[in-house]
């Protein structure tokens, strides 16, 4: 066997393998069809109709406190985030995940993670690209 049927048949093994991981069966039907298993876009958790995610680059406008501590609250408002679920990360420095909240288009609550006390910055991550503003982290 050559290298070239070799590879052919390793990557027909790994397409089988990860049809079989995502579900990504089918039921025979009467007269020969095919139908899908999978879940309608429309249904999926993570796909929501009418959610605008792409446009312009959210933007930090204001952070409220601009300084605080571990388990902290803090509100980031600002414009173009998008629907509530487009924002995909907010972090305070590198490291720094935070959980968050998106509540609209201007209004995000996050909680100070644990790490290095400092100025850190604080980044919005979104669909479109990010931005960032200084937080003191004490």
């Amino acid at each position: 066997m050559t290298m070239t049927s070799m590879a052919r048949v390793v990557g027909l093994l790994a397409a089988v393998a990860f049809a079989g991981q995502v579900g990504m069966a089918a039921a025979e039907q009467p007269g020969g069809g095919v139908k899908s298993n999978k879940a309608k876009a429309g249904e999926s958790p993570r796909l929501t109709k009418g959610r605008s995610c792409a446009g312009d680059v959210p933007r930090i406008k204001k952070v409220s406190p601009d300084e605080g501590k571990a388990g902290d609250k803090v509100t980031i408002t600002g414009e173009n985030f998008g629907d509530p679920g487009c924002i995909s990360g907010v972090s305070f420095g590198p490291g720094g995940a935070a959980k968050f909240a998106q509540v609209d288009d201007k209004t995000i609550t996050a909680t100070v993670p644990d790490g290095k006390k400092g100025i850190k910055y604080l980044t919005v991550t979104g669909f479109s690209g990010e931005d960032t503003k200084p937080f003191l982290r004490k």
